[in-house]
């Protein structure tokens, strides 16, 4: 008897489908031998954006949006094929959300408001002035890349307090991207929104949409995913919303300062 007939039948973890041997591609939904999240695979999956195109994130949305705990027990427990895949989607909302903003000239406006103030009080001279329209010019513009980079760092933070739920570093950066997508999503609704209402006073708009989002969709997916209760996913989610406000903030006001002041 072949060592592939005395294996031990097993279940896509996707579909169910009976696999024999186990460790092979399922033969009704096509998903691969499903393994824990890992660092190196995380870094795959954003390669995959790059080389490869999914169908199906229309139906992605109300998922992300409703049910984002079950999409995050879904990708834990390797049921991942029957989604669309959330680093792929992120980039991809990330990236019209940043067009969106530049063509609605959002972040200039912000700028503007913060200079328009500055001058009452006559805090800066006039090359200050200038290098703050700058700031905001390069946030509009380079918007997906600075949210890209803190991302990582939010996910640490996610890691710190979920670490106790299992969940390795790569797990909670799943979770960041769910949310993210989620963030994505409703800020393409936002930004138009905050124009027609010139709601562009710098901390009042993307800032508190932000936390308000992380908590959230934190919550959900603590209690939807993690099988939290809802008051261990509520305070585990506002705990992650605090140190990720002020992650933010500092960033933000530390890269503020040093290019305004310093040149």
């Amino acid at each position: 008897m072949s060592d592939a007939s005395a294996a031990p039948a097993a279940s896509c973890l996707n579909c169910g489908h009976a696999l024999a041997p186990p460790g092979c591609f399922c033969p009704r939904c096509g998903q691969a031998p499903a393994h824990r999240l890992s660092t190196a695979h995380v870094l795959h999956e954003v390669l995959h954006v790059f080389t490869h195109a999914d169908k199906g994130n229309f139906a992605f949305i109300p998922l992300v949006l409703l049910r984002p705990g079950v999409l995050v027990a879904d990708y834990l427990a390797g049921r991942r094929k029957r989604h669309f895949n959330p680093f792929q989607f992120l980039l991809l909302a990330v990236g019209l959300a940043t067009l969106l903003g530049v063509k609605l000239h959002y972040y200039e406006g912000v700028g503007s408001g913060v200079v328009a103030q500055m001058q009452r009080h006559a805090t800066l001279n006039a090359a200050q002035l200038g290098r703050v329209e700058g700031y905001f010019h390069a946030i509009g513009a380079f918007f997906n890349v600075w949210w890209l980079v803190l991302l990582p760092l939010q996910a640490l933070l996610t890691w710190a307090v979920y670490r106790w739920r299992g969940l390795n570093y790569a797990e909670a950066v799943l979770v960041q991207v769910v949310m993210g997508c989620a963030f994505q999503l409703i800020l393409l609704v936002a930004l138009p929104a905050a124009v027609l209402l010139q709601v562009r006073q710098a901390g009042l708009s993307t800032a508190i949409l932000q936390a308000l989002i992380i908590v959230t969709y934190l919550a959900l997916i603590g209690r939807q995913g993690l099988g939290l209760s809802w008051r261990g996913a509520l305070g585990r989610a506002v705990l992650v919303g605090v140190l990720a406000g002020l992650l933010n903030y500092a960033l933000n006001y530390a890269a503020f300062n040093l290019y305004v002041y310093q040149g």
